[in-house]
């Protein structure tokens, strides 16, 4: 069953938090700052089954971090989401001081959270592909359709 944007805003986003993220942003449409914040959602949710590098762009991994600065509300998204655990972030500077430093995700990892966001959230929409790293890659750089993409995605669920 496809968990729908709507779904997402209603079960995680306060009216406060949407108020919020508008003030953060106020360069930002509003349908812009709502689809960030629904991707965020997105790669939120899947994060307790996901390792390594994150697969977002910039623009969702800001809407994460404005989302940590809220403490209280923050911690109350990661009960609520599917993983019901606080969910931590690691910035890349930080990473390369540790002795493992940063972890590189394999691209049977990359692929396959892309397939579970296909078969989690439906296919990718065109508006949301550029929030995805490899999703981005494939479709802007190897010249592949969106419907090309959502097709490889769906065949290996």
């Amino acid at each position: 069953m496809v968990i729908t944007n709507l779904e997402l805003r209603t079960t995680f986003l306060s009216p406060e938090m949407r108020h919020y993220f508008r003030k953060k942003l106020p360069e930002v449409s509003p349908r812009e700052v709502q689809m960030r914040i629904e991707e965020c959602l997105k790669f939120l949710n899947m994060a307790t089954h996901l390792n390594g590098n994150i697969p977002i762009t910039q623009e969702i991994d800001d809407i994460w971090h404005y989302w940590i600065l809220e403490t209280e509300d923050y911690q109350r998204l990661c009960r609520k989401l599917t993983g019901r655990r606080f969910i931590h972030h690691r910035s890349n500077d930080y990473a390369e001081s540790l002795k493992d430093g940063i972890k590189k995700n394999p691209l049977e990892w990359e692929v396959a959270a892309l397939a579970a966001y296909v078969a989690n959230y439906g296919p990718f929409k065109p508006e949301r592909v550029r929030y995805w790293r490899l999703a981005d890659h494939l479709v802007s750089k190897r010249g592949w359709s969106v419907q090309q993409l959502n097709d490889w995605l769906l065949s290996m669920s």
